[in-house]
């Protein structure tokens, strides 16, 4: 769950500035599930967003694809970067990351990425991959794998990713009991840095739980 700590001297010094609100989603505003398509919000967080996003400017900045964030936590509305900054939607200022083009190269490859990996479901039963349009992410949570096994899962997914993908664009990211392939030169931390330059004289407060939002703590100064 939703964990952040705030420099109460900073804090003090900049109360009097608006807020904008960046949250991570999946292990921070809910718990993991085994299936990301089960992991929703409660009712009560939901208004919470709302009434919050109603005095400030709230964020979601995430590593799902911006269709499925809106479609689990039912947070119509409010602005995400999705695909850990590759996707914008509904930010202000009308700021986008990843080019129309772009965003169709990539997701052309992602398909036959997602297509090669099924093999992997016959070797590795009860792993869970996640499509989406220009990433895929390969969850192992709930499964008692041996380091070994991880190790083996880990080099067969990178193995086919190679085949499927023009590998120089993509990279891997590891996180909880996961591995995803996702466009390389985008991150939530460059994604953070845009819309921080359009907010000037905003106080950023960042809340996320894994190793892709380090990026973005960098870019606060944690």
């Amino acid at each position: 769950m939703m964990k952040t700590k705030i420099n109460s001297s900073k804090w003090d010094r900049n109360r009097s500035k608006p807020l904008l609100i960046l949250l991570d989603y999946d292990g921070t505003l809910t718990d993991f599930t085994h299936n990301p398509e089960h992991s929703r919000i409660t009712p009560s967080t939901r208004a919470l967003l709302h009434r919050l996003n109603r005095r400030h400017q709230v964020i979601m900045v995430t590593g799902r694809y911006a269709d499925s964030l809106i479609r689990v936590s039912g947070l119509k509305g409010i602005p995400v970067v999705g695909t850990h900054g590759f996707e914008a939607r509904g930010l202000p200022g009308k700021i986008q990351f990843a080019s129309p083009s772009l965003q169709r190269r990539f997701k052309k490859e992602a398909t036959k990425l997602w297509k090669n990996i099924q093999v992997l479901q016959k070797r590795f039963p009860g792993i869970h991959i996640e499509r989406k349009p220009f990433s895929s992410t390969l969850h192992f949570r709930g499964l008692n794998l041996t380091p070994s096994q991880i190790r083996n899962l880990q080099a067969d997914f990178k193995a086919l990713f190679r085949q499927a993908v023009t590998w120089k664009n993509w990279k891997l990211q590891g996180g909880k009991k996961m591995i995803e392939a996702m466009p390389r030169g985008f991150s939530k931390g460059k994604a953070v840095r845009k819309i921080l330059e359009k907010h000037p004289g905003h106080f950023p407060l960042y809340a996320g739980d894994d190793i892709g939002d380090i990026s973005v703590l960098k870019v606060l100064g944690k």
